[in-house]
């Protein structure tokens, strides 16, 4: 699975003992243990801008060792109201539907996403 960021406000992710998700932490990957019975709690992008940048939406990826064996994971992504409106000091307000709009709109035409640094004026891609 490519890198990237949740938009959501934060993501509970249940995985098998197969594993493979990858965090970026500074600049190393850290490959996340499976531990038997425990859900693992990501923080994403709405939560970032909710926070004032306080707490950062997880960089992320998959990478199986073992291609042999298949991987099973569950995830729950918990997302604002479609027209709440984000409020932050770093970032221009907006709603979760122009977000999701403008992540869809960059991965069409870039093929990638940008995500919040769409929404932050002091960012070269501000819209």
């Amino acid at each position: 699975m490519e890198v990237h960021t949740d938009s959501s406000v934060i993501s509970i992710l249940k995985e098998d003992e197969t594993g493979g998700l990858e965090i970026m932490k500074g600049e190393q990957w850290l490959r996340v243990k499976p531990v038997a019975d425990t859900l693992i709690i990501n923080l994403g992008d709405i939560m970032q801008a909710m926070s004032d940048d306080e707490y950062k939406s997880v960089k992320h990826r998959v990478k199986k060792k073992d291609r042999t064996r298949e991987r099973h994971s569950v995830c729950y992504f918990v997302f604002p109201q479609r027209d709440c409106v984000i409020k932050s000091s770093n970032y221009k307000p907006f709603t979760y539907s122009e977000f999701e709009a403008q992540v869809q709109a960059d991965v069409q035409s870039l093929g990638t996403k940008v995500g919040l640094h769409r929404f932050s004026p002091k960012s070269p891609l501000f819209l």
